[in-house]
């Protein structure tokens, strides 16, 4: 599977598993059972799109090939050329190196800020707890920090950070990693509600403190933008264990998520049969690229790719040719002769017969040097 491919399946599976968690699970009160969903729905979002279901079902084999033929319209070869590079691809590359620049950076700034305690600290990384010993209510504050750490959330926010590195452009991830922090914090309030006796005591610690800015990678006591969700849960009546059957939904959204991924790919529309022989020219590409750069003829200016389509019958003849990506109209006619003019082929072989197979190749259309 390509990596855009990839991708837009693993944005769909990304988006339909939190919508899911939105729209069911966000205001129930198993926090530790929505923590383990919204991690397991970004380990499977990104697996869904490598499985393949194809091999469960009957399917006619067609063979694809892929191939690129750079020719100058008068018959004298160029270059056997691979694809063009795609822009997309770069841009993707270069917001992963910024990604891992951010990334590194805020590592290194928590790395620091771990080494001082500021007035009205209040946070924790990994096993470090950070909080400024003669705040007001300490000991709450410490056994929140304590679920932080016992709990290895900082683990959580950092696997969120490294996805990240490699969806940045998917503002889903981000919406993740807010709900993420969000349940770290009802899991430690809920912990640190019981030591102070009760939870509209807690609810106004959390209100009426003052407390000095945290690092972005920490599990803060205080996050300004969560601050009213917390109070919010807070309030909320525990959930009824009967509940839980929404998680069981899960299961039949992933099969499904996965099922429509395997249709949706090229790998499905081929079949998983593996072939006794492929389609072959006579000489095999090489001689098959001979003959398109000596038959084919200059009938425009313009440069550029013209990728067609075609099939090899049973009897090795080439049908239903085809443009897939077209440059110009006369290229493109031009490209339908000369490959619907093509001698006969070797047909595929299965199972000892011979079957119909599918191809794909680019004609780069070029000017004289």
């Amino acid at each position: 599977m390509n990596l855009m491919l990839y991708f837009f399946w693993s944005g769909v599976s990304l988006t339909v598993l939190y919508l899911f968690y939105k729209l069911l699970l966000q205001r129930e009160t198993f926090f530790f059972a929505n923590r383990v969903y919204l991690l397991s729905s970004i380990f499977f979002s990104m697996l869904i799109p490598v499985l393949d279901l194809s091999s469960l079902f009957t399917l006619p084999k067609i063979d694809l090939v892929l191939s690129t033929l750079s020719v100058i319209p008068d018959g004298r070869v160029l270059s056997l050329s691979a694809e063009h590079i795609n822009p997309a691809v770069v841009i993707y590359w270069i917001g992963v190196i910024i990604n891992v620049i951010i990334f590194s950076v805020k590592i290194y700034g928590t790395r620091n800020v771990l080494k001082l305690v500021k007035k009205g600290s209040a946070f924790s990384f990994w096993k470090t707890k950070v909080i400024d010993a003669d705040i007001e209510n300490f000991e709450i504050i410490d056994a929140h920090e304590c679920v932080h750490v016992k709990q290895y959330h900082t683990l959580d926010i950092l696997l969120l950070e490294m996805v990240k590195v490699f969806f940045w452009f998917n503002p889903i991830i981000y919406y993740y990693r807010k709900s993420l922090v969000c349940v770290h914090e009802f899991l430690a309030d809920e912990q640190a509600a019981k030591l102070a006796g009760s939870k509209k005591q807690y609810a106004m610690t959390l209100f009426l403190h003052n407390f000095s800015a945290s690092p972005m990678l920490s599990n803060s006591f205080f996050n300004d933008n969560l601050l009213e969700e917390r109070i919010g849960m807070l309030q909320r009546k525990k959930s009824d264990n009967s509940r839980l059957w929404k998680y069981v939904l899960t299961i039949p959204m992933i099969i499904t998520l996965l099922l429509f991924c395997s249709f949706g790919s090229p790998e499905f529309s081929r079949g998983n049969v593996k072939l006794d022989k492929a389609a072959n020219f006579p000489g095999g590409f090489e001689a098959f690229s001979m003959y398109l750069v000596k038959a084919a003829q200059k009938v425009s200016d313009k440069r550029g790719k013209v990728k067609v389509s075609f099939t090899v019958e049973t009897d090795g003849m080439v049908s239903n040719v085809n443009i897939e990506n077209g440059l110009d109209k006369a290229s493109d006619l031009e490209a339908l002769r000369i490959v619907g003019s093509s001698p006969k082929w070797e047909p595929a072989i299965l199972n000892g017969e011979p079957i119909r197979s599918s191809y794909q190749i680019g004609i780069n259309f070029t000017e004289n040097k």
